[in-house]
């Protein structure tokens, strides 16, 4: 019998404890193509299950490998799949759903609730050389795309969806608490949408300046705030920068429990508030007699949904930018040094990509 073939992966042991070893190569099923992975990217989901192996109520068990935003070359495909995929160098959607339920039939397979997603609990990730993936869920991507752009086109539609979540009419104003990938990407999708003054906070300045780069009209950062007092301080600066008013659109992409508040307390009576930020615990606080009083309306953004095409599109044209956000890169070997990078803040970092 001849053995199984195998290949590199990085799996996450326990907290901060990442090794790399060796594991059997996926083989296609019969509607699936085989990826070899020429880059994926640290997301902020990735570093919750790194540091603390949970988010919320989501937890990982031992050994697992992280990843879910990545991009390669199909290599083979299954009885099922377009064999016109061979060769091609492709985006893949990460969240497989079950095709088949109430909320797929309806369209809104995201939100599936036996959904496959890969580096989250049960299922391993794309932190390896090999995938198997639905071959329906891989998108071609132009040659003029590097690798470490096209695994950006997962986070990129996140923003989209994030920004249509948000209805926006031309002239409005807009808030993003929150300037890591996921904001700075909301920022540049929310100015082409038609918002016409976008401010931006961050606790730290270099995002801020970063933000300012990806159509921030006014950032700043700000100290952190007291846990449970409402970012008082950012609150009050929006309000100040706004005449007391507060704006159209506040988008949380925070990864804390505070983020929800703030985007309460800046929006105005009316407003709309899209929450795209995860920090990490299964219940935030909500100034409800805030909402209630001015009668926001929320949204809360679950990944994206049919969003792939115009991400691509977008990010082909230069319309979304995903090259300048990208400041670092790491071999597969160096995972573990990529992940602390992030978790530190560390050199400026902004979006790391793993390329191989």
């Amino acid at each position: 019998m001849t053995a199984p073939e195998t290949m590199k992966a990085i799996r996450w042991h326990g907290p901060r404890d990442m090794r790399l070893e060796s594991v059997p190569k996926p083989v296609p099923k019969a509607h699936e193509a085989l990826i070899r992975i020429e880059s994926v990217g640290v997301c902020g989901s990735d570093l919750h299950y790194y540091l603390d192996g949970r988010i919320g109520s989501q937890v990982i068990e031992p050994p697992l490998i992280l990843g879910h935003e990545y991009a390669g070359i199909v290599e083979a495909v299954g009885e099922q799949a377009k064999p016109a995929l061979l060769g091609k160098r492709v985006a893949v959607e990460p969240g497989i759903p079950c095709l088949d339920c109430e909320w797929c039939k309806s369209g809104h397979y995201n939100v599936c609730t036996r959904m496959f997603f890969p580096g989250g609990p049960g299922c391993n990730g794309a932190f390896c050389e090999y995938m198997t993936v639905h071959a329906e869920f891989c998108s071609a991507i132009p040659d003029s795309m590097s690798p470490a752009e096209a695994a950006m086109v997962e986070p990129a539609a996140v923003a989209v969806h994030t920004v249509e979540l948000a209805r926006i009419k031309p002239g409005e104003s807009a808030a993003i608490l929150g300037l890591g990938p996921i904001g700075l990407l909301t920022a540049q999708v929310a100015k082409l949408a038609g918002i016409c003054t976008l401010y931006g906070t961050d606790l730290l300045d270099y995002r801020v300046e970063a933000g300012q780069r990806c159509g921030v009209d006014v950032g700043f950062a700000v100290e952190r705030d007291r846990p449970g007092d409402g970012g008082a301080a950012t609150v009050d600066r929006i309000m100040a920068e706004t005449g007391g008013r507060g704006v159209d659109v506040a988008f949380d992409c925070t990864n804390s429990s505070e983020g929800m508040a703030l985007a309460c307390r800046v929006t105005r009576p009316a407003g709309r508030c899209v929450l795209t930020g995860i920090s990490g615990v299964e219940c935030d606080p909500v100034p409800v007699s805030v909402a209630r009083r001015r009668e926001l309306t929320f949204h809360w953004c679950r990944r994206f949904k049919h969003n792939f095409p115009t991400t691509i599109a977008l990010m082909a044209s230069g319309k979304i930018d995903v090259k300048s956000l990208i400041t670092h890169s790491f071999p597969l070997e160096k995972t573990r040094d990529a992940f602390e990078l992030v978790a530190e803040n560390g050199d400026n970092v902004l979006k790391v990509s793993i390329d191989q």
